[in-house]
């Protein structure tokens, strides 16, 4: 008759399964090493955050836009990534199983309204009658684009156009095919000599929720405690971006393969935004306008229901906001 240890079998057992790695994980994240909002991801992954938190990320999926990031992210077995907020509302109101946990960014950075050098447009009221170029039919871009024109009482005066990115509408306006548009950095401030600022949208729009975390509610309900840890690992990313300004800029330039000289001359100015990088928690103001502007693009009817689309239990409690319900009507 053959003993069978079952002490020795346990500890085997426990040994087995502590050699065998954990999962990595794809995490997707819209315009990653793209777009300056997503800087505490880099620092995150340079840092060893998501190591410290027991999380193995085999790669950041730098989807190009909100939609392309959800469906990378529904693809994958870490249904958590960052998306436009109009891509997550858009979501939300097809159906899908997305929530709202986080928010990324509440300052839309140093994106502005140009012209070519040679144009008469020198304000926006000289918009009038104009074309104005954005990047896509509903994206941020185009949202920015109408809350400022709305703005300026210019809505109904200015000829929209689709120029299916930053660099089309560059494109579009160098060959006068539009007379001004919409561009971010690098290029806005390292070619100086090739635009004229009209205006920069964070002086007419100084706070909107672009950007955030969202997940599925099946995987917040079965793995809360990992939900936590990203929140968590992305908020040390931006705690260490506003403490460590010169190796942020380090890190910003590995990531963004960009000239570290080149960087430090347009870089700095995003330490004083205030909200460009979000702890995870919502305001007031951001949200309003944000829905404003899905009402402008119209992708919503009426009030967007925040108190619905957002889950505010996996951040920390010093950054959860109780008035939040009260916005549902906004």
């Amino acid at each position: 008759m053959i003993r069978i240890d079952l002490a020795a079998v346990g500890v085997l057992v426990l040994v087995v399964a502590s050699s065998i790695p954990a999962a990595a994980y794809d995490l997707a994240i819209s315009q990653y090493a793209q777009v300056t909002a997503t800087l505490p991801w880099a620092v995150a992954r340079e840092n060893g955050y998501f190591n410290d938190e027991g999380v193995k990320i085999d790669q950041i999926i730098a989807g190009k836009g909100g939609g392309t990031t959800l469906r990378n992210m529904m693809a994958s077995d870490l249904p958590y990534g960052e998306v436009a907020t109009s891509a997550a509302l858009a979501a939300i109101n097809a159906g899908l199983d997305i929530v709202i946990v986080a928010n990324a960014s509440n300052h839309i950075g140093e994106i502005a309204m140009v012209t070519r050098p040679d144009s008469n447009v020198r304000d926006v009221r000289d918009l009038a009658g104009k074309s104005v170029g954005f990047t896509a039919p509903k994206s941020t871009s185009e949202m920015l684009t109408r809350l400022a024109l709305e703005k300026s009482q210019l809505a109904d005066k200015v000829r929209m156009v689709g120029t299916g990115g930053f660099g089309g509408g560059i494109a579009l306006l160098e060959s006068g095919g539009i007379d001004a548009t919409s561009i971010i950095d690098p290029p806005l401030t390292l070619k100086p000599n090739e635009f004229r600022v009209i205006f920069r949208f964070a002086d007419l729009i100084p706070h909107m929720t672009w950007l955030v975390d969202v997940t599925t509610r099946k995987f917040a309900t079965e793995q809360p405690d990992l939900v936590r840890k990203l929140i968590r690992i992305r908020q040390r990313g931006v705690q260490y971006i506003y403490r460590n300004h010169q190796d942020a800029m380090r890190i910003y330039a590995k990531t963004w393969q960009q000239d570290p000289k080149a960087v430090a001359t347009y870089f700095p100015k995003y330490f004083g935004y205030n909200g460009e990088w979000s702890e995870g928690d919502f305001e007031e103001e951001g949200l309003e306008n944000m829905a404003k502007g899905q009402r402008l693009t119209g992708e919503a009817k009426g009030p967007v229901d925040w108190a619905g689309a957002i889950d505010q239990q996996f951040l920390p409690k010093d950054l959860q906001r109780p008035h939040l319900a009260a916005l549902a009507k906004h």
